[in-house]
């Protein structure tokens, strides 16, 4: 085999850029591939996607005090009286007015790193911890989780100033620009009037200085945890977990150096101890007085305040009034020393609602959906540790579960009795609820009277609880490999023996239906086992509509899929993009967040389990038909990648969309002769144009099915018709491969200067003159050309421009000759 150290090898490059055999395409990316080339054939019914229970509500545009915070951390105030607080559980900064109104300035509430560039209510921040304005009003921001600090404009923009680059910062990334440095976990920033930027970097035990330029250098830390170096040069000192920090006027700086439960003092470069405390995580300065937060102390270094035991982090105005985080609160002190709750409603984040509408209620992490002969919903509220159930007059309440993990309680009331980590839910014709109770390896039992029983202990992670029509219980014991059946004798069998069974489904006719790690699988009424659909990524939740799709959340690519025999697989809800949008809208273009379960009312109101977005949300169907994304009302022809109309390239991957192909009987012919296709569905062809077609001329091709022609199709050839594969719809976010071997998102930004790795498709025979260009810059490519193990995909691996390249989702456009690639492709830059 020939060396990897010689980069003009494409095989080497594959396997430098991606970590993967290449032989053929890495089983994540060969699912990528499979799923965006399928996302595109949507259901022939549309639905409308609502949320209906689980709010994302935290409080905003109401008063401070009834506002719900994850985590209050950093703290800042300015002029105006106005407070900003990072609620870094939350992935929020926000903003408390003088008028006590409270707002979100930063963040959706989605982890993620998206945004630069724009409005900050609309980017996504990843656990924020510290905050600091200057003097013009700008907010900086320690965004911990994206391993960056942004900057919030006055005019309410943000962008990152520091952090998101390629190179260590406590090494070669000194004396160089910040934006190419690679932080580990800033926690805190400090300003100083002429502007220089300090970065407390909790995970690299070291404290940076910023100049106001934006040249980085270390103000203190050997990036070794310890404590050592008291009067003498401040960056020869060991730090252990600096966290607050501050500067006064003289242009000393001030660390709460957390781990070793001191405060250090760093002026003229020379660092020194000023004060003993446990943990602390803040310090301020202000008109003369330095203001300290700890787990055992909030006030000045000669003053502790009465009526605050600890704090997080503190902040104060120019009247001498403190304000200080304390998890779910903000407090303040005012200069007479009085101590008052000024925001937060005290409420949990994850549960609360109880009694009330289901809407406005709070779940965490929603696994488990099941439905009772009157309606009435209950869900497997997964991390709260209980079961609840909404009303059909939609109303919520706690049926099973105290909210604090374990396992008593059998033989008195659900609701005094202990779950650990619920996934699902099942009712048999007799109401009584079985629960996969999966942290207790149990299954267990609710009575119509509302007593709880085991029923089956002794399992291994049971992820998934049915019943059939006879009242038979059926099991996912995933742990164990196997689907288990609990005869109404309460005797229990080994009914299959699948790898890591996670769900589990019986029809009407006694049909067993499971979710296995890539497929769908089905044991017949008669005992055959037989293999539905493959190539799936983690599916997982399965139901039955009244005209027999099969439904399918299909967790790993955030989609709900449909599937029947005729049509083949096609989706339903979700376009692949891991988020929370769409709701009144059409389910085809909502964002979904790792979906796991699916129930069909009898109305056909299909309800699924939104897990990862904390909510329970509903599909029901549409008078409106939505067409494939070309809004075609016939046969068409487009480029696999781009869904674009238009001359084909020799070697191209096509897909056609039209109605009435039998998947049995099917030919696509180029110029009479049989083409190689990759998928044949009811309404959607992906085949591969052949490598022989000559540009400048025109091809003829047929689609044949039952030995009659149904479509023809004479395009022009061209010598290139470039268009990059994207996650959903030919546009948006690439399918992309990072230099770690991780899949590029908005969540998973690639660095500055690391190569990423594209998949294109309409290459041509000639790749003499390939250029690709990221945000506008041209990157440097290192490989491009066939993508081994696939026939007609297109393989480049390019270097993410550096230099001025500004992080965010930035478009990227791939020319071959004089051919473009479609616009509104992009990649996340960090």
């Amino acid at each position: 085999m020939p060396s990897c150290a010689r980069v003009a090898n494409p095989r080497c490059l594959h396997r430098l850029a991606i970590g993967a055999q290449v032989s053929n395409l890495p089983h994540m990316l060969f699912w990528l591939l499979y799923a965006a080339l399928l996302a595109n054939q949507l259901s022939a019914q549309s639905y409308t996607i609502q949320t209906v229970s689980g709010s994302n509500s935290v409080g905003d545009g109401g008063p401070a005090l009834q506002a719900l915070f994850g985590q209050t951390e950093g703290i800042a105030v300015d002029g105006n009286s106005n407070i900003y607080v990072a609620d870094a559980d939350n992935n929020r900064v926000r903003k408390i007015a003088a008028d006590g109104t409270i707002t979100t300035v930063a963040g959706t509430g989605v982890a993620g790193f998206s945004g630069d560039g724009g409005p900050a209510a609309a980017a996504m921040l990843n656990q924020p911890y510290g905050l600091a304005l200057d003097a013009a009003g700008n907010l900086f921001i320690a965004d911990l989780g994206n391993a960056r600090v942004r900057e919030i404009t006055a005019n309410g923009n943000i962008q990152t100033v520091a952090g998101g680059g390629s190179v260590p910062a406590g090494a070669t990334a000194l004396g160089g620009p910040a934006l190419d440095a690679t932080f580990v976990a800033p926690r805190d920033v400090a300003l100083d009037p002429d502007g220089t930027l300090y970065i407390s970097d909790f995970g690299a035990n070291i404290v940076y200085r910023v100049s106001p330029t934006g040249t980085l250098t270390v103000l203190a830390g050997t990036g070794t945890a310890g404590y050592s170096g008291d009067a003498s040069s401040s960056n020869l000192a060991q730090l252990n977990s600096p966290a607050g920090i501050a500067s006064d006027s003289n242009g000393a700086v001030y660390i709460a150096d957390s781990g070793n439960n001191v405060i250090r003092k760093v002026f003229n470069n020379v660092i020194s101890t000023v004060f003993n405390a446990t943990v602390p995580t803040g310090v301020a300065y202000r008109g003369g007085s330095l203001y300290i937060a700890a787990s055992n102390y909030l006030g000045t270094l000669n003053t502790q305040f009465a009526g605050v035991a600890s704090a997080l982090d503190l902040a104060v105005d120019g009247g001498g009034n403190v304000y200080a985080t304390d998890g779910q609160f903000v407090i303040e002190v005012t200069n007479t020393g009085i101590a008052n709750t000024i925001a937060g409603g005290g409420l949990g984040i994850y549960f609360a609602g109880d009694g009330g509408p289901a809407l406005a209620a709070r779940l965490h992490t929603p696994s488990g959906i099941g439905e009772d002969s009157q309606g009435n919903k209950y869900i497997a509220d997964t991390a709260n540790h209980r079961i609840r159930e909404i009303t059909s007059g939609g109303l919520i309440t706690t049926i099973a579960g105290t909210g604090t993990p374990g396992a008593d309680g059998d033989g008195g009331t659900a609701a005094a009795a202990a779950l650990n980590s619920p996934e699902s839910v099942a009712i048999d014709s007799a109401n009584n609820i079985y629960i996969a109770d999966t942290g207790n390896n149990k299954i267990r039992k609710i009575t119509p009277d509302g007593n709880i029983s085991t029923v089956l202990d002794g399992l291994n992670n049971p992820e998934y609880v049915a019943v059939d029509s006879t009242g038979a219980v059926y099991v996912a014991d995933t742990g164990n490999d196997r689907v288990v059946k609990i005869a109404l004798t309460g005797i229990s069998s080994v009914l299959a023996q699948v790898l890591k069974p996670a769900a589990v489904m019986v029809d009407a006719a006694g049909n067993i239906w499971m979710s296995e790690l890539t497929l769908v699988s089905q044991i017949a009424a008669t005992g055959a086992y037989s293999i539905i659909v493959d190539g799936l990524q983690s599916p997982r939740g399965l139901a039955l509509t009244k005209d027999g799709e099969l439904l399918i959340a299909e967790t790993g690519t955030n989609l709900i899929r449909g599937w029947t025999s005729a049509g083949g697989l096609t989706t339903i809800a979700g376009t692949g993009v891991e988020g929370y949008t769409g709701d009144g809208g059409p389910a085809s273009a909502a964002e979904l967040n790792a979906a796991s379960d699916v129930v069909v009312d009898p109305a056909g109101v299909i309800w699924l389990a939104d897990t990862g977005n904390n909510c329970i949300r509903t599909l029901t169907l549409s008078t409106t038909v939505v067409p494939p994304p070309q809004q075609v009302t016939g046969p068409v022809m487009l480029n696999a990648a781009s869904l674009t109309p238009g001359g084909i390239a020799p070697g191209e991957i096509i897909t056609i969309f039209g109605s009435g192909f039998d998947p049995k009987q099917t030919r696509l012919l180029f110029d009479g002769m049989a083409a190689q296709t990759f998928y044949i569905g009811a309404s959607q062809i992906n085949a591969l144009a052949p490598a022989t077609l000559t540009p400048g001329s025109s091809a003829q091709i047929s689609i044949v099915v039952a030995g009659a022609a149904v479509a023809v199709f004479s395009p022009n050839v061209a010598s290139a018709a470039p268009g990059i594969f994207t996650v959903a719809g030919g546009t948006g976010q690439a399918v992309a491969i990072n230099q770690d071997g991780t899949v590029n998102s908005a969540s998973n930004p690639a660095a500055r200067e690391s190569v990423i790795v594209l998949y294109a498709t309409g290459q041509g025979q000639d790749l003499s003159a390939v250029s690709l260009t990221i945000g506008g810059y041209p990157a440097m490519l290192a490989y491009a050309g066939p993508a081994p193990g696939f026939p007609g995909l297109m393989q480049i691996n390019a270097q993410v421009p550096g230099g001025f390249l500004p992080p965010g989702i930035l478009p990227a456009v791939l020319s071959i000759g004089s051919a473009n690639s479609q616009n509104g492709v992009t990649i996340a830059v960090k």
